[in-house]
């Protein structure tokens, strides 16, 4: 787990310099050690801030190279399954000079090429410089567990694991792209492959890209609604038969994600994800330490993750958080966050991680388990208009209402309606398409299911919400403090395994997660399994209300939005109690925080 970051193009005299100040903007990600290729004859330099998880000593420095020094690696993420890839190239004739993931990685590309991909289990974003070819290869997992940003102008890439080492390439500005602003305004984050300055882009999970010559080639490599189509669908056999084989999944999935050179911990929320890890982590004899996230205003998950701890007899350490410590730290926690973001559960996992720095380098998650199995409040909704719509089938009623169900899906998770974001960004420049655009443009919403409600729903939030609201929040937030999360329930074979269960075996009337409290119902108390999902957030109305007051004045209205339309909202909030407007205002101050701290302009 590291920081990344490489430039192809620039001149001699500034390679060195540039790809030295992009490093120092990303030590944090990588506090153990530091390393930097530069091939002066092809324009190429790399550089890797390390976090030592597997093979600690000096054998796993990047940037790597293989002996003949053809390619050379810089890599972050973890790759599982990398002992048992190991024994397969040693069988071709591979020998290895380290125990690294990194150093199996590198000569599985050099032996299958791209197609190594396909091997892979783990999460992952790299760039592989071939000498010969003089061809940069960058790829990204499946389900964009690690992020990976670039910059592209005239013969010059750059690309980086975060927004803020682009910005010290010559060239790349700290200015707003109006579409991507649009879609924060919707959304809450700014989704791949939009970046909110201009001139940067997100490479999409599951995709690679190639660089030769100054052509750019980025295609995706993953595509999991062509693996559905390809595996028999799991619609028969019992409820029994289904549990078990999820069982066996996720567990093998759990004991991958324990593979580590140094300590593991647990984030327990006393939910049922994180919950149903703990289970795995006993039965595979793992005594792990759980953490537990407590706010002063709001100690809602806290019995619930004591009880599990308790189950389970696991070592708990309770993080303290209150809005009063907020109010000086919201300016650095929107320095790491290098665009906008205003998913409120952003808070609690900085908190979580900076109490953590320096016990664990590893943090086992429960991320994925909603969108894996059915876990909002939305999928209930889906299954019932799957039904409703069988039913209009079955009489012979027109079914043209659904040929826009994407838009509707996104527009009833809308932040701020069009006509809205319209008058906030009516003295901006001109947009190109805006949110609409990018839902229009969107390829994995195009290649998602077409006929059920339910999978369209949970289609959308694995390839939209997931990647780039849930994953780049803790990302950001463990690696701003050096630590490594990792997700059993985005093993990508557990989520093709989920991706073709019958929705009648997710969702049952208003009952949710129906395989996974069927899995554990032996193993978990009913508090557990059938408490009312309280998500991860925090207390955001009290906090505007209260110790954040002053900040709101002091930030609000921005000027890189409508000051009417600004003050209009205020004036709504301090009238009425209403928890859309609060998060109407967060979103706001949110931006309004990174954009001051970045310096941002149209």
């Amino acid at each position: 787990m590291c920081g990344i970051m490489g430039i192809v193009g620039l001149p001699d005299l500034s390679r060195r310099s540039h790809i030295s100040a992009m490093a120092q903007r990303l030590a944090h990600r990588g506090p153990d050690d530091f390393g930097m290729f530069l091939n002066d004859s092809a324009g190429v330099a790399l550089a890797h801030h390390r976090l030592s998880i597997i093979d600690l000593s000096s054998n796993g420095r990047q940037p790597m190279s293989t002996r003949d020094g053809r390619w050379t690696i810089t890599f972050n993420g973890e790759i599982y399954n990398h002992g048992e890839l190991r024994r397969e190239l040693e069988q071709l004739g591979c020998t290895f000079s380290s125990t690294s993931d990194t150093e199996v990685l590198l000569y599985g590309y050099r032996a299958w090429g791209e197609q190594v991909l396909n091997r892979l289990v783990g999460m992952f974003a790299f760039g592989i410089w071939d000498a010969h070819e003089r061809t940069l290869f960058l790829a990204r997992d499946r389900v964009g567990k690690k992020p990976l940003v670039y910059f592209r102008q005239g013969n010059v890439l750059a690309f980086a694991s975060e927004l803020k080492a682009l910005l010290a390439v010559p060239g790349c500005e700290p200015v707003l792209n109006p579409d991507a602003v649009d879609a924060y305004l919707a959304l809450g984050y700014v989704p791949a492959p939009l970046t909110v300055f201009r001139g940067t882009q997100k490479l999409p999970p599951g995709h690679l890209l190639v660089w030769q010559d100054g052509q750019l080639d980025v295609r995706r490599y993953w595509r999991p609604e062509t693996t559905v189509k390809t595996l028999k669908p799991q619609t028969s056999g019992s409820q029994g038969s289904a549990i078990d084989q999820f069982r066996q999944l996720f567990r093998e999935a759990v004991r991958l994600r324990l593979r580590a050179d140094v300590p593991v911990g647990l984030y327990l929320s006393g939910g049922m994800d994180s919950s149903a890890i703990a289970v795995e982590c006993a039965a595979l004899g793992q005594n792990i330490e759980a953490l537990t996230v407590a706010f002063d205003e709001d100690k809602t998950d806290l019995p619930h993750a004591q009880m599990v701890a308790r189950l389970f007899g696991l070592r708990q350490q309770i993080v303290g958080a209150s809005g009063r410590q907020l109010a000086d730290d919201l300016t650095n926690i929107h320095w790491f966050y290098d665009e906008p973001f205003a998913d409120s559960s952003s808070i609690p996992c900085y908190y979580i991680a900076r109490e953590t720095r320096g016990r664990f380098k590893v943090i086992l998650t429960g991320d994925g388990g909603d969108e894996a199995l059915a876990g909002y409040a939305h999928y209930e909704f889906a299954a019932a208009k799957q039904w409703i719509k069988r039913c209009a089938a079955a009489v012979g009623l027109c079914d043209g209402l659904w040929h826009d169900a994407w838009a509707t899906y996104f527009q009833s998770k809308a932040l701020f309606r069009r006509r809205f974001r319209d008058e906030l960004l009516c003295e901006g420049p001109a947009r190109s398409g805006g949110f609409a655009g990018y839902l229009e443009g969107e390829p994995f919403l195009q290649a998602g299911p077409a006929s059920d409600t339910l999978h369209r729903a949970l289609w959308a939030d694995r390839h939209v919400y997931l990647p780039n609201d849930l994953l780049y929040k803790m990302d950001i937030a463990l690696m701003s403090h050096g630590i490594e999360g990792r997700s059993p329930f985005l093993d990508h074979r557990l989520l093709e395994w989920c991706q073709r269960l019958p929705a009648r075996q997710l969702v049952r009337n208003r009952s949710k997660k129906c395989l996974l409290r069927a899995a554990y119902i032996n193993e978990l108390p009913g508090e557990i399994l059938h408490r009312h999902k309280h998500g991860f957030g925090a207390p955001v109305m009290q906090w505007l209300r209260g110790p954040l007051r002053e900040i709101v004045q002091s930030h609000l209205p921005t000027e890189l939005f409508n000051a009417e339309a600004q003050t209009k909202l205020m004036e709504q909030f301090q009238r009425k109690t209403n928890l859309q407007l609060a998060r109407q205002i967060w979103t706001l101050l949110a931006f309004a925080i990174w954009a001051k701290q970045w310096k941002a302009t149209w």
